[in-house]
């Protein structure tokens, strides 16, 4: 094959040769400056950040990066905005940034960094949320710092993040400051499935919260460690989250659900002296769902609602959890509610109750762990959990509890169950 003019027959000072080298050159370099722009650094719809950086940049390569975080959203947002249909991505390079926060990422936006390890971002308002998430978007591998009481790293807009169909994302993250928040999901500011889901988010907040759900904000959250956190995972006002395969260690309390939300579905019962585990109520709006519970006694007693009937010139009949002894009287008042959930399967618990401050909370520095902070409800919140704890014994609610070190099954549980068993027994030796 001709590498050169000559190869094809054109010496160097030939005249017809020389405007066809011209051309030949000129497209050579037009074809060069096109293979390099195009796969030489930039891409479609994505832009970098870079400690070497400048605002004043592009963005559009990592030798073009912009300097800070805020700026690259900046310009991001403005071209999300003109392109509904489209997504984009920031890439931030190692190095410790400050920015002005917070910074309210645009529908469809994910901010990834070099390396949890490399990558550091810090609020120049500390006091402030850091990151404002949205619809779609999507945050991995950076650290968060400095934001105290009553910031999070990670939160909804204050001005509402709009409907949530696909969950905003937060995946290998760590949380390291005092007072603060790791990500806080508050339903009042999203509408649709007001939820936000998270993977391998540590939470080293000293004092401060790990997680924190309120307003029927909704989480689903997978190897989530806390540690000498205030409260590691904290459920408010109809707050709701799945939590698999996570770890509390150290801090004042582990799981905590705290309060119920009046889902304003009132009626009556319907029919004299009701017991048992199905109820007729009518006067209602509106079918209450299974995911609510009832109660007849003014939301000081709550029974789960497991199945009801449609709703039928406002009457129905509920199916609840727990059997009612003391029969109900006609026309007694029903008032169905949301609780605060945490379902938490295969936590392990590690001294927690032993201080938020490593320093002193550690055995070896004479912690020492309260169980009874690991899992708490307060005013109808409920925690469904099973668990692991620093003396090895294993925990399905509060009613059984397999003991590590004797081997031994204990709780309520497991004696109804024991009792339930041995009874016809003993009746059939008696008889």
């Amino acid at each position: 094959m001709p590498q050169s003019f000559i190869d094809i027959g054109f010496a160097p000072n030939d005249r017809l040769g020389d405007p066809i080298r011209e051309a030949f050159d000129k497209a050579n370099q037009n074809f060069t400056e096109l293979y390099e722009r195009q796969l030489g650094g930039i891409a479609e719809n994505v832009y970098y950040v870079s400690k070497n950086g400048d605002d004043s940049n592009a963005g559009e390569s990592l030798g073009q990066a912009f300097l800070t975080v805020k700026r690259a959203v900046q310009v991001v947002t403005a071209f999300l905005d003109e392109n509904p249909d489209r997504r984009a991505c920031i890439f931030v390079k190692a190095g410790d940034y400050t920015e002005i926060n917070p910074v309210v990422c645009p529908p469809r936006l994910s901010i990834v960094g070099d390396s949890l390890r490399s990558v550091t971002i810090r609020p120049q308002n500390t006091d402030e949320d850091i990151f404002h998430i949205q619809n779609a978007d999507y945050i991995a591998n950076m650290t968060f710092r400095d934001h105290v009481s009553p910031a999070a790293a990670i939160a909804y807009p204050v001005g509402g993040a709009g409907v949530i169909n696909t969950s905003p994302y937060v995946q290998n993250c760590s949380s390291i400051t005092s007072t603060g928040t790791g990500m806080r999901i508050d339903g009042n500011l999203a509408q649709g499935n007001t939820s936000m889901v998270a993977d391998a988010f540590t939470q080293f907040n000293s004092g401060g919260i790990g997680v924190h759900l309120l307003n029927s904000g909704y989480a689903q959250l997978v190897s989530i460690f806390t540690i000498c956190t205030d409260i590691g995972i904290l459920c408010e006002s109809g707050g709701l989250c799945s939590l698999t395969n996570s770890n509390t260690s150290f801090g004042t309390f582990g799981l905590l659900s705290r309060g119920k939300v009046d889902i304003q579905n009132d009626g009556f019962t319907n029919g004299v002296d009701q017991f048992g585990s199905n109820i007729i109520i009518d006067g209602l709006t509106e079918r209450p769902n299974i995911d609510q519970s009832v109660s007849f006694d003014g939301g000081t007693t709550l029974f789960n609602v497991i199945d009801t009937t449609e709703l039928d010139s406002g009457e129905v009949t509920i199916t609840i959890g727990d059997a009612i002894a003391t029969p109900l009287s006609d026309n007694t008042p029903v008032k169905f509610y949301k609780r605060s959930v945490i379902t938490a399967s295969s936590h392990t618990f590690e001294f927690v109750g032993a201080g938020n401050e490593l320093a002193t909370a550690l055995p070896q520095a004479g912690g020492i762990a309260i169980q009874e902070n690991e899992v708490v409800t307060e005013d109808g919140g409920t925690v469904i959990y099973s668990s692991t704890d620093h003396r090895g014994n294993f925990q399905i609610g509060d009613e059984l509890t397999i003991n590590g070190r004797t081997g031994t099954i204990e709780g309520d549980a497991f004696d109804r169950a024991l009792f339930a068993v041995l009874t016809p027994y003993i009746l059939s030796i008696e008889g």
